[in-house]
């Protein structure tokens, strides 16, 4: 995906370009209702009409209008930032870690 948006023009590069976890459920979920909801209208709508092309046509238009709801990262998407854990090797939050002192296993010896 960086490489797509190193391709960008300058003018666009600095927009933000993802969306946070809670978000991605909240996309999907989107995307289903949309889909699901203009595939039973498709269907009700082509039955009553008889004409199969229109079923495909409303379900094409959803899936365009999911899209266009769905992939852009808008702002409602980016509500939750993501805390990323300090970068490894910092002083600051290297733990010490000794080595585990070797414990003699004293069992009874069978004969």
């Amino acid at each position: 995906m960086d490489a797509v948006i190193q391709m960008l023009p300058p003018s666009l590069r600095r927009w933000s370009t993802y969306i946070d976890f809670p978000a991605q459920h909240q996309a999907e979920r989107i995307f289903q209702v949309i889909i699901v909801t203009f595939s039973v209208i498709g269907f009700f709508v082509g039955y009553f009409l008889q004409e199969l092309w229109i079923t495909f046509a409303i379900l094409g238009a959803g899936f365009v209008l999911a899209n266009l709801v769905v992939v852009p990262p808008w702002p409602f998407f980016r509500r939750h930032p993501i805390k990323w854990l300090p970068e490894y090797g910092d002083d600051k939050y290297e733990k010490k870690t000794e080595e585990p002192k070797e414990q003699k296993k004293e069992g009874k010896k069978r004969q």
